[in-house]
């Protein structure tokens, strides 16, 4: 029956991503929202409904699921705000930091079922681990500032105000990104690689983004689809790990 409910469900995001990305490209408008919505609400639902199949599982994997559901809803909610920004330009400025702060929350959310779920199975806490997590936050803080020098001073980027903020957002879904790569070496018995793949594509979905935010390239539909279908996948796939816990 759990399988059934894997399949079902991804049947459902992908034929729902289906429909907005074609509404999003060709039309746009309050269509289009509404389809992101729709679309956005079936990731979220398909993962609740695969919690409810994890009945007996330990109590920090449980914690996990939890975290990594309000992670999505915290996406559904940013992707609304995203997109009334593109609707309601006059409140650009409210839209864009309302959506980027929301996913922002969800990868915190994100990190911290990550290592309650390592924790489940290694002491992630001690010293055998504490250099590795040190090294990625490291790691993470130099990727951050090295990709905001080459948008601005190479691609010529113009985050304005919103530079703070971007950095901020770079930095927790580089360590959101970077500890599920980490975690896929450790041993762990979920096959931690499906998360990983999930936060390489979102990764992936918010440098086009980053494109058409800040380098001048908001109307151009190969990016814009890029980027949804990007984003799309990395939420099913995300939603999608909850069977494997």
């Amino acid at each position: 029956m759990d399988l059934y409910v894997l399949i079902f469900g991804l049947c459902i995001c992908i034929l729902t991503t289906g429909v907005f990305l074609n509404l999003r490209v060709n039309k746009g408008g309050v269509g289009a929202l509404m389809a992101k919505t729709i679309a956005s609400l079936c990731f979220v639902i398909f993962a609740l409904f695969l919690s409810t199949t994890k009945t007996g599982v330990a109590y920090n994997a449980s914690l996990t699921i939890t975290c990594l559901i309000v992670g999505l809803v915290c996406g559904l909610i940013g992707d609304i705000l995203l997109d009334l920004k593109v609707m309601y330009a006059f409140h650009e400025d409210k839209y864009l930091t309302g959506g980027m702060t929301a996913f922002s929350v969800g990868h915190v959310f994100n990190i911290l079922g990550l290592l309650l779920l390592a924790n489940n199975q290694v002491n992630i806490f001690s010293g055998e681990y504490l250099i590795p997590l040190a090294i990625i936050v490291g790691v993470s803080i130099v990727l951050t500032f090295t990709t905001s020098i080459v948008s601005k001073k190479v691609l010529k980027f113009d985050f304005g105000k919103f530079g703070w903020l971007v950095n901020l957002y770079s930095f927790i879904l580089m360590l959101t990104t970077a500890l599920s790569i980490y975690l896929c070496f450790i041993g762990l018995t979920s096959p931690m690689f499906i998360l990983a793949i999930g936060f390489v594509l979102f990764l992936a979905s918010d440098l086009v983004l980053s494109q058409q935010y800040f380098g001048g390239k908001k109307t151009d539909k190969t990016l814009t689809f890029i980027n949804h279908l990007l984003y799309y996948a990395a939420q099913i796939t995300i939603a999608m790990f909850i069977y494997f816990i």
